[in-house]
């Protein structure tokens, strides 16, 4: 398996979570528990960056569901992608991401969203 890195980053009220390597089960349960403990935090707004991971596998998807139910269900909480590669767009739209979160082109477009 694949190592991944996680960097976090607090801009504003906005939870940037910035993956980088492969989302496969491994990443997908790390990157859980980065959202996890923003939520604790108190952190109501995730942002999720995958410009340098532009491989997430079915594993990591369905990390992605289940994480992005809490934010948006459970918590009331505001949840955005940036940096999807064209297949992982489609395949977040497909599965049903794309109607819990909605997708931007880059980071700076997507906090614009989440900051109003």
């Amino acid at each position: 398996m694949a190592k991944i890195t996680i960097n976090k980053e607090i801009i504003g009220n906005v939870c940037v979570l910035h993956p980088i390597g492969y989302v496969d089960e491994k990443g997908g349960s790390a990157l859980f528990e980065y959202v996890e403990k923003a939520l604790e935090e108190g952190s109501k707004k995730i942002l999720l960056n995958f410009t340098d991971s532009p491989v997430i596998n079915s594993q990591g998807i369905a990390q992605l569901i289940e994480m992005a139910e809490i934010i948006v269900d459970e918590k009331g909480g505001d949840l955005a992608f940036c940096g999807l590669s064209e297949l992982s767009r489609s395949v977040f739209k497909m599965v049903g991401l794309l109607q819990m979160g909605d997708a931007y082109e880059d980071e700076k477009e997507a906090l614009s969203y989440l900051a109003s």
